[in-house]
């Protein structure tokens, strides 16, 4: 089983590098072929798919999520349950929306296309399949979708650029592919009768709770338009991608320890598990926040003069980012253990918040403050899923926290040296600076984490949740 849970991390660490790079390369070409008010106008568009995607899927993902990691039998129908209520949810949304494409927007092709590709979106195959031990094709579905999107945007480029709406068109052809990739392993898979436990059916509120954050997550930068205007948005899209590109492995975590968090409630030790996963997710996120801190300026420079000033915006972001990644197993320890309740209320407090705060300082361009209520939201997110969990996390809290916050000190020193170097600057020191700086957190993992204890990885987190898919 420990071997099980390390090939998973090698292949998720792996194709997920390969994915983010070609995802980031993608995004690079299009950032540097556009001024930052458009970039802002292309990323709203994503975003609003993104935002029909989760309104659709929302009241039902995670739930069926539990029941297949808890009942693997009945995981054939409960997937097809799961795209047929997304995709007819995802259509009723539709409808009104391309009505507004064509009667209140200005380029209604372009908000066409952007507002189809929630269709394919609703097929994301995430946390479904990892659940039913189908990790590995999902994997490469989307591998697949993010090389072919790289290579079009590469032919955009070379025939001139410039126009939003292919590029759009290419988003739309890549996701549809993978959705038919999706839907065709969901049909091969055995049939037997749906036994619709009552826990399949979610209360309202924790459909109102996961739809509230997830919109957040997937319409923010639509959000941070609305409000603060285009270059903000444009701003706050790349450092949402920079910031993403980052924190990949300790957004893949989340992913691999979720069936593992479910189970733990009836084949193991809750505890024991999510302090496991606390552990790990700190040690992925905490090390990245630190050195982001310190090379956020160059990097950002990278990309132009005008990308500057979003240093700022991508410090704020990868804070935000990390409370939250942190918070999601938190959340996912309630979900498994059936407190619905606390679940749904920590996931909808911090999105009204992060709403409040974004309409009350409403300011054109400053994204500054758009990436603070992002960051603050998050804050009170992770103190309030720490709190509901109090009784099991907070007494054993050196357990899981002190060693990351080493790795993360060494992280920010290792990436400050190169700057007492007279004359640094420009994309070779940018470089040095994320390798010492890694080096320095890797070290710390080795030292306090995988020295004598490497070949033994995943032996804990395997005993302690019972998952055996």
């Amino acid at each position: 089983m420990a071997h099980r849970v390390r090939s998973t991390l090698v292949l998720f660490g792996l194709s997920a590098l390969g994915q983010r790079l070609l995802q980031l390369a993608a995004f690079a070409l299009v950032g540097r072929a556009l001024p930052l008010a458009q970039l802002g106008v292309y990323a709203q568009g994503l975003a609003i798919a993104g935002l029909l995607a989760v309104l659709a899927g929302a009241p039902v993902r995670l739930v069926l999520t539990r029941e297949m990691a808890r009942a693997p039998q009945f995981a054939g129908p409960l997937l097809r349950l799961a795209l047929r209520t997304r995709l007819r949810n995802t259509g009723a949304l539709l409808v009104p929306a391309l009505l507004w494409a064509w009667t209140g927007t200005a380029a209604p092709w372009f908000w066409t296309l952007s507002l189809l590709l929630a269709l394919p979106l609703a097929c994301d195959g995430k946390l479904l399949f990892d659940a039913m031990g189908l990790a590995r094709r999902e994997v490469g579905l989307e591998t697949t979708a993010a090389a072919l999107q790289l290579a079009l945007v590469a032919v955009w480029l070379a025939c001139g650029g410039g126009e939003l709406w292919p590029l759009v068109a290419i988003a739309l052809g890549c996701r549809s592919l993978y959705a038919l990739g999706v839907l065709h392993t969901a049909a091969a898979l055995p049939r037997s009768p749906l036994p619709f436990p009552a826990s399949v059916r979610p209360n309202p509120l924790v459909g109102l709770g996961q739809a509230a954050h997830e919109v957040l997550a997937a319409g923010d930068v639509w959000f941070v338009a609305l409000w603060f205007g285009d270059a903000a948005a444009g701003g706050y899209a790349l450092a949402q991608r920079l910031g993403a590109a980052a924190l990949l492995p300790s957004a893949q975590l989340v992913r691999l320890l979720l069936p593992h968090l479910l189970r733990a409630p009836v084949g193991g030790d809750r505890v024991a598990t999510v302090r496991a996963a606390l552990r790990a997710t700190a040690f992925a996120a905490l090390p990245v926040l630190a050195g982001g801190l310190v090379v956020a300026e160059p990097l950002c420079a990278w990309f132009g003069p005008e990308h500057r000033a979003t240093a700022p915006v991508l410090r704020l972001w990868l804070a935000g980012s990390v409370l939250l990644h942190l918070g999601w197993q938190c959340s996912h320890a309630l979900l498994a253990a059936g407190r619905d309740r606390a679940y749904a209320l920590g996931l909808l407090g911090p999105a009204v918040l992060q709403l409040a705060w974004w309409a009350w300082l409403a300011a054109p361009g400053a994204g500054e403050l758009a990436a603070g209520g992002f960051a603050a939201a998050h804050a009170v997110y992770l103190a309030g899923s720490l709190f509901a969990l109090r009784a099991e996390l907070l007494v054993g809290h050196r357990r899981w926290l002190t060693a990351p916050l080493l790795a993360a000190l060494a992280t920010a020193a290792g990436a400050a040296l190169p700057c007492l170097v007279p004359g640094a600057g420009g994309l070779p020191w940018l470089l040095a600076q994320l390798a010492v700086g890694g080096a320095g957190g890797l070290w710390v993992l080795w030292r306090c984490e995988l020295r004598g204890r490497w070949q033994r990885l995943g032996d804990g987190l395997a005993g302690a949740s019972g998952f055996r898919v």
